[in-house]
């Protein structure tokens, strides 16, 4: 064994390699994640993770529930304790699942397509949870600021940059392990350097198209006035009943206040003054019971009459359907004729919601426009593969998203609607009412933000670019995942045979 290869698998150098991927992964989460750290986890933990044997990913499993404690904070809303280590332990389990299937699959030695093993298991795991718990701050979204990599999102979907970032650390792997002799060397720069070279050249290209369209339309945000998690503190007795008691009559205090109404719709007026003609509110920006609803509905139709605005209103409304649950977190997009465009119920309450608020029915509305076609989700719905690829499917222009944060999320919660905006072409108007307020436009650009937690105000405007634009993702979907999924078949089938073919010949 030559002298690379003998020091790396030496005990300390092993448990080394586990404290820096571990320190590295603590420098990834999700508040203000340090991009380059993305490279070096899993480089570091695979090291670990094919070194060690299977009773040591004890260990590796309690060491990664610890960082998730830490870094999974950000999703803990009410800093619960109980959560938090509920949320390490699912972090872990992740990750633990990840790097036990990597170890099953992977052989070393020297064909360079088992360098394709772990980011294709990676990718297709971390796909699988995403699609149970939403994808904001998977690990492509560390990528964020390195912008002409994330345009690699417009052809392979995230997916593509989680899996560039692995492929290094495998790469890496696969040539400590063959002693970084000069025709290893070789094969890792024509393969991995050519293709990562030919996603900087795209990238640099991408980014520096210019769009040659002049047509804008303005829009803005409004921020609605629902202190929607402070009023959660205050009655979590009251929920705590209605999610036992759908039936029970729902106290009048819990609903928004003459006052809280009047002030929306004033600056929703001041918005359509202001030139606007796609207003869109924050969600759960009133809570409503069903007089006040449609007292409300009837106030917004004259209001987009008058001013000839698309109004899209976002509220949490006293059920009065045979849905099981008290309360619909509902929008509904009011046209530029006074007519009801749709009624869009959220299709994926959050962990919070879910005890009292009925789904919708994943189905994305959409109304055609002046201004191209207009469509719909609130906020965590954005986090969803399988929701947003409708949006392509109906060739959606101008995505309407009612959103409402907390500040240790609302950074990364931004993130992911950008890169959502990006891959799938999109233009996104993002108005929260307790987070950052978003417009981009199809090429995922940042036309306007605000941040509620640092500005009062409660109106966002911009002149958004009215454009079609079709990403080669928002056309194949998750064609490169499947490639890859089809791929780790092919891996687990060859070891199938090669093991029987093996027994048959001793």
């Amino acid at each position: 064994m030559n002298k690379i290869k003998l020091f790396f698998n030496k005990k300390p150098v092993i448990y080394l390699s586990l404290l820096s991927g571990l320190i590295s992964g603590l420098l990834i989460g999700p508040v203000n994640p340090i991009g380059i750290f993305a490279w070096t986890t899993p480089l570091f933990l695979i090291i670990y993770t094919r070194k060690a044997k299977f009773k040591h990913f004890l260990l590796f499993f309690i060491l990664m529930a610890v960082v998730g404690y830490i870094t999974q904070k950000t999703h803990n809303l009410f800093n619960n304790p109980v959560l938090g280590i509920i949320n390490g332990i699912i972090y872990s389990l992740i990750f633990t699942v990840t790097y036990v299937a990597d170890r099953l699959f992977y052989r070393s030695g020297k064909n360079f397509l088992s360098t394709l093993i772990f980011p294709s298991v990676y990718i297709v795991i971390e796909t699988i949870i995403s699609g149970f718990i939403g994808n904001a701050g998977i690990l492509a979204q560390t990528q964020f600021s390195f912008k002409i990599l994330a345009q690699l999102s417009t052809i392979t979907g995230l997916s593509g940059i989680s899996f560039i970032i692995c492929w290094f650390a495998s790469v890496i792997h696969w040539l400590i392990e063959n002693e970084f002799r000069s025709q290893y060397l070789k094969k890792a720069l024509i393969f991995y350097g050519g293709i990562f070279t030919l996603i900087l050249i795209y990238g640099i290209i991408r980014t520096n198209l210019t769009s040659d369209t002049t047509q804008t339309v303005k829009v803005a945000t409004v921020s609605g006035e629902t202190d929607l998690h402070g009023l959660i503190l205050r009655e979590k007795d009251m929920f705590l009943e209605l999610s036992k008691d759908p039936e029970m009559e729902i106290p009048d205090k819990f609903y928004s206040s003459k006052e809280d109404i009047l002030r929306l719709t004033e600056n929703t007026i001041k918005a359509a003054k202001s030139g606007a003609k796609i207003i869109v509110w924050s969600e759960s920006a009133l809570i409503l019971n069903q007089k006040q609803v449609k007292d409300l509905i009837n106030q917004i139709k004259e209001i987009s009459k008058s001013y000839e605005v698309y109004i899209l209103t976002a509220f949490f409304e006293e059920n009065n359907t045979t849905d099981p649950k008290p309360i619909n977190n509902k929008c509904v997009l009011i046209t530029k004729d006074g007519n009801i465009a749709w009624e869009y119920k959220k299709s994926h309450p959050t962990p919070a919601e879910i005890p009292v608020v009925n789904p919708g029915n994943s189905d994305i509305p959409y109304f055609d426009s002046e201004y191209g076609r207009l469509g719909c989700l609130i906020c965590y719905d954005l986090d969803f593969t399988a929701l947003t690829n409708q949006a392509n499917k109906k060739d959606i222009d101008i995505l309407l998203v009612p959103a409402y944060d907390w500040e240790s999320f609302a950074e990364t919660h931004s993130k992911s609607a950008n890169f959502e905006s990006l891959q799938n072409g999109i233009a996104i108007i993002r108005a929260n009412g307790n987070g950052i307020n978003l417009i981009t436009d199809k090429n995922g650009n940042i036309i306007a933000g605000l941040n509620t937690f640092t500005v009062k105000e409660k109106i966002l405007y911009a002149d958004l670019p009215i454009q079609s634009k079709t990403t080669i993702y928002s056309k194949t979907g998750n064609l490169f995942l499947i490639v890859c999924a089809m791929f780790l078949i092919f891996v687990i089938l060859s070891g199938i045979i090669n093991r029987r073919s093996n027994k048959n010949f001793h």
